[in-house]
Formats: C-alpha cells, sequence, structure tokens
C-alpha cells in the first residue's frame, strides 16, 4: 500500500468526557465548544499542508491507563499529541494488514 500523504495523529475529544479530562489536565482549552471550534481549524489547516489527519479519540480511562503504562504522572499537550501519533500508527498498520491478507465475504 502507497502512502500518499504523511500521516498525523491529532487528539480528538468527545462532548461527554471533556470535563473529565480537563479536570486533570487544566492546559486544555476552557470549554468543549472553544476546543473544537480551533480544533477544526487546526486539521483544515493540516489537511491543506497535505496531511492525512486521523482524528484519535482521548477517552480518559484508555488515556490514563496509557500514561500510567509509561510512568506519565501529570499529562499535558505533549502526551496527548504522543498518545494520538500512537493511535495513528495502530490505525495504518492495521489497514496495511489488511490490505496484505485482503478479506472475503464468504
Amino acid at each position: 500500500m502507497k502512502r500518499d500523504k504523511p500521516i498525523m495523529g491529532f487528539a480528538w475529544y468527545e462532548p461527554s468526557s471533556f470535563a473529565i479530562l480537563r479536570t486533570y489536565m487544566p492546559d486544555m482549552s476552557d470549554t468543549y465548544d472553544d476546543w473544537r471550534e480551533g480544533a477544526a481549524r487546526d486539521v483544515l489547516h493540516h489537511e491543506r499542508q497535505g496531511y492525512r489527519v486521523i482524528r484519535v479519540t482521548i477517552r480518559p480511562q484508555e488515556f490514563f491507563s496509557w500514561c500510567k503504562g509509561r510512568g506519565i504522572r501529570m499529562p499535558g499537550v505533549k502526551e496527548r499529541r504522543q498518545f494520538a501519533a500512537d493511535g495513528a500508527r495502530r490505525i495504518v498498520s492495521a489497514e496495511q494488514n489488511t490490505v496484505k491478507r485482503g478479506f472475503s465475504f464468504f
């Protein structure tokens, strides 16, 4: 599978968990709506720059477990970006494996 564009993992949030995440990471935007507005601009900017942007949802339980496994006590923007990059790598790897194996409806 040929990659046409460089890939970027982009940390994405759900409205239902934004406040919980922000409680532990006060460097995040003040509100979900503020974050969403800025995120939409950022994604569009990176897509226009030629990136394939993969939105990786940060869910509290999964993210904080990931942090704990890496000894991260005070996660911030750097850790959220790394989590998104790791998630994007898993997605691309799964896509490549699907293409290699092929699939069948029977």
